[in-house]
């Protein structure tokens, strides 16, 4: 008969055995957190400091009672150096690099975060499916459409049949000439109203954003598929106003549409705006900066009745 394992021994064993099979796991569950709407800071890759210490001072306790332990309880000293061994050095990272690709790459050399909980989400919710439905074919000749909603229908057929470049090209400026710029306050009577295309043509008038989701529908009915486009809301830096543009991007690069250039620009020209948040289909983002390893954004400093166009109040 083997001799019996000392007390000590069995919390060693019984240490580690938690150490590497329980406490690591639930750590790894806990690094998804629930976010406040308000205000948001996002690390791809955590510092983990307080834990690696943890692990350091546990791992240099496990190994300095193998080395204690008497040669009479091999068959446990060797267990421990299993369980010792096979826990990771060192945390894995939150997220792997594969995951942090896309955001790298984002509009206005920004990086950009899944966040649902937005100013104008159920704005955006309310007006998506008639930007996608959007037949601009009729509107035409023979329609009772307005004749700036008939020109742009033309516009788009013709379109159909262009180079990408030239479709957003023809579309950017067709719908800066056919919309008349006019807040919100003055066109419907309140602050923030994101209008649908066909109310946006039937008025031809709108702001930043209603300029942004006529082109959307614009370009998607002329082949630009709807998942390469996001309306991105953003700050001017220069005239120190809150702005929408439409963003078109590609594996060349992210172009803007904006209703204060007829000329369609790439997004690094634009130096002076700076996104906070975007919207595209269900998906929605907040866009912030890379801080050596971490990506950081924020949406706590946004003023609660923030209306694009309007400026900063």
């Amino acid at each position: 008969m083997g001799k019996k394992i000392k007390l000590p021994t069995k919390k060693a064993i019984l240490f580690a055995f938690i150490y590497s099979s329980l406490f690591l796991p639930t750590l790894a569950k806990a690094s998804t957190y629930s976010l406040a709407p308000s205000e948001i800071s996002v690390l791809a890759n955590i510092s983990y400091s307080s834990f690696s210490s943890f692990t350091t001072i546990a791992s240099n306790w496990i190994s300095d009672l193998v080395q204690r332990l008497p040669e009479s309880v091999g068959d446990e000293k060797t267990a421990i150096q299993k369980i010792a061994a096979t826990r990771p050095a060192t945390p894995a990272p939150r997220h792997p690099p594969a995951q942090r690709e896309d955001t790298a790459r984002a509009v206005f050399q920004s990086v950009a975060i899944p966040f649902k909980a937005l100013p104008s989400r159920k704005s955006w919710e309310r007006v998506y499916p008639a930007v996608a439905q959007a037949e601009f074919s009729r509107c035409g000749a023979s329609s009772d459409c307005a004749s700036k909603a008939k020109h742009l229908a033309r516009v788009v057929t013709i379109a159909k049949d262009k180079t990408f470049g030239e479709k957003l090209a023809a579309i950017n400026i067709a719908v800066n000439k056919a919309v008349a710029y006019t807040s919100d306050r003055d066109n419907y009577g309140t602050m923030d109203y994101w209008a649908k295309p066909g109310e946006i043509l039937s008025r031809g008038r709108g702001d930043c954003e209603d300029y942004a989701i006529l082109k959307m529908a614009a370009l998607n009915s002329a082949g630009i598929p709807m998942a390469s486009m996001s309306i991105v809301i953003l700050q001017d830096q220069r005239r120190q106003l809150f702005h929408a543009v439409l963003a078109v991007s590609t594996s060349k690069g992210h172009y803007i549409l904006d209703n204060l250039h007829d000329r369609v620009m790439v997004d690094t020209q634009l130096s002076d705006y700076l996104p906070l948040y975007s919207l595209s289909g269900e998906r929605s983002w907040i866009h912030g900066k890379k801080v050596g390893e971490r990506l950081v954004a924020s949406i706590g400093t946004l003023p609660a009745g923030m209306t694009p166009g309007e400026g900063i109040h």
